[in-house]
C-alpha cells in the first residue's frame, strides 16, 4: 500500500476511536448523572 492510503486508515482510525471514547464517556456521564431510582424502603417492586 502507499503512503497516502495508511495515513488515511490511521486518521480513520483515531477519528473512530475518538468517536467511540466521546460516546462512552457522555453515557457515562448520563448514568452517573440520574442514576436509576432505588425502591423505598418497605416497598416491593410490582410483579
Amino acid at each position: 500500500m502507499n503512503d497516502t492510503l495508511d495515513r488515511w486508515i490511521q486518521r480513520l482510525t483515531l477519528v473512530g476511536l475518538i468517536a467511540l471514547a466521546a460516546t462512552l464517556a457522555t453515557v457515562g456521564a448520563s448514568l452517573y448523572a440520574h442514576p436509576a431510582p432505588s425502591p423505598a424502603a418497605g416497598h416491593r417492586a410490582p410483579p
